[in-house]
């Protein structure tokens, strides 16, 4: 079972959520226009405000958990979403791509199980999001045994004692036990960082370079030292506070989101590790350049909180896992080949059973998908099994695409 902050303190009393009353939903129609506009504004405005916390709470009460586990605890109608993987980053388009998906076997799951469509917001739907962002990249238990190969390799036992056995030059590690989350160690190692390369260079030792789960198999190793040491957790991080944070600390000095000309690489562009720990890792073994280059600027994000981390990471993942990287041409091939056309107009350009899309023009999103695919899902079923259209799939970015597509301006020009 995977090992994060947010779950261990919520997965050990997990129940299955309490049955909620049945709303019937009506199908969408060209007079909800105005009101798929305004979700569409809902949607856009929350991506970033998405709390994992609020989500977890919500896949709960959501009725979730009566088909899908998360790291074993839940049902097993549909997968463990804490172990699904995909290969690469899963982006938002994707996730919302997946659920489209799987609707006809979804409700008729739920229709079996007794289980009834609960409207979900988008609001409500950018906390599922971010809990599913936070499941994804939270980290795997480590090795203990590899961990303790890791203090021995990097000489890290040089400097630091595990439990009274070892250095002096740093503080005993067995201090540190208590702190769970792999990205409190990085921050407390790279607070320290010039510091630490100045009396490792003197003694002749070369500055580390952690890859994968190394991090994870060290903390693994202290704590398997000291089995009696309480457990200290962070927070998940928060999107919108690593946004502040990103730009009050300065990084967006040296790394210029969309460009190529920063000190440090653009964070949107390169390819990031596949954990919270594995990003910290990466920060780690960049750290003392790092740092030279802020005190050269006088930036004072040397002195990032390991909360602060942990948020400037969730900013990075959500600006990945929201980024748009679709090709409206490519879209506008999907909203064709897909049928969408058949019952939904661009302005004056396509079908009228469903409501004009036009009032979306650059707020569609993955969020705002989905919360479609949630709450009109039933009911677009229903009306496609009767024209003999076939529900859409959607393969690997035809979704992103598609998302391009309704935000382009040039759809005010959309012809046959």
């Amino acid at each position: 079972m995977r090992s994060a902050s947010l779950v261990a303190a919520l997965l050990a009393s997990a129940i299955l959520p309490r049955q909620v009353v049945a709303q019937q939903v009506a199908p969408p129609v060209a007079s909800q226009d105005s009101e798929l506009a305004r979700v569409a504004r809902e949607a856009n405005e929350n991506i970033l405000t998405g709390s994992a916390e609020t989500g977890w709470e919500l896949f709960r009460e959501k009725n979730c958990m009566r088909c899908h586990a998360v790291w074993g605890e839940g049902g097993d109608v549909g997968p463990d979403l804490g172990r699904t993987r995909t290969v690469g980053h899963l982006t938002a388009g994707q996730l919302a791509a997946m659920m489209w998906n799987h609707v006809p076997r979804m409700w008729e799951k739920m229709e079996e199980g007794g289980i009834h469509l609960t409207p979900i917001s988008p609001e409500e739907m950018s906390h599922l999001f971010a809990f599913l962002l936070f499941i994804r990249y939270a980290d795997e238990p480590g090795d203990p045994v590899e961990g303790k190969s890791l203090l021995a390799k990097h000489k890290c036992d040089t400097c630091h004692a595990t439990d009274a056995q070892g250095g002096t030059v740093g503080p005993d590690l067995a201090e540190w036990a208590r702190f769970v989350n792999p990205v409190v160690w990085a921050q407390k190692m790279w607070r320290h960082a010039l510091e630490m390369k100045e009396r490792m260079t003197a003694m002749g030792i070369a500055w580390p370079q952690f890859k994968g789960e190394d991090l994870n198999n060290i903390v693994a190793y202290i704590r398997s030292r000291t089995a009696g040491e309480a457990k200290e957790y962070i927070a998940p991080g928060s999107a919108a506070r690593g946004e502040k944070l990103f730009q009050t600390r300065g990084c967006d000095r040296c790394h210029f989101m969309g460009q190529t000309n920063g000190v440090g690489p653009d964070l949107l562009k390169i390819e990031l590790a596949d954990s919270l720990s594995g990003i910290a890792t990466r920060m780690w073994n960049h750290a003392p350049r790092m740092q030279q280059e802020m005190r050269k600027r006088n930036l004072d994000g040397i002195d990032l909180s390991a909360q602060d981390m942990a948020d400037i990471i969730t900013y990075l993942l959500t600006r990945r896992y929201f980024l748009s990287e679709g090709d409206p041409d490519a879209g506008r091939q999907v909203f064709l080949t897909k049928q969408c056309v058949m019952c939904h107009a661009i302005r004056d350009w396509g079908g009228h059973v469903g409501p004009n899309l036009g009032p979306i023009e650059g707020n569609a999103s993955p969020i705002l998908m989905a919360h479609v695919m949630w709450r009109y899902g039933p009911a677009m079923l229903s009306q496609m099994a009767e024209r003999g259209i076939r529900w859409p799939h959607f393969q690997g970015q035809e979704m992103t695409d598609l998302i391009a597509f309704l935000n382009r301006e040039s759809l005010r020009g959309a012809s046959r």
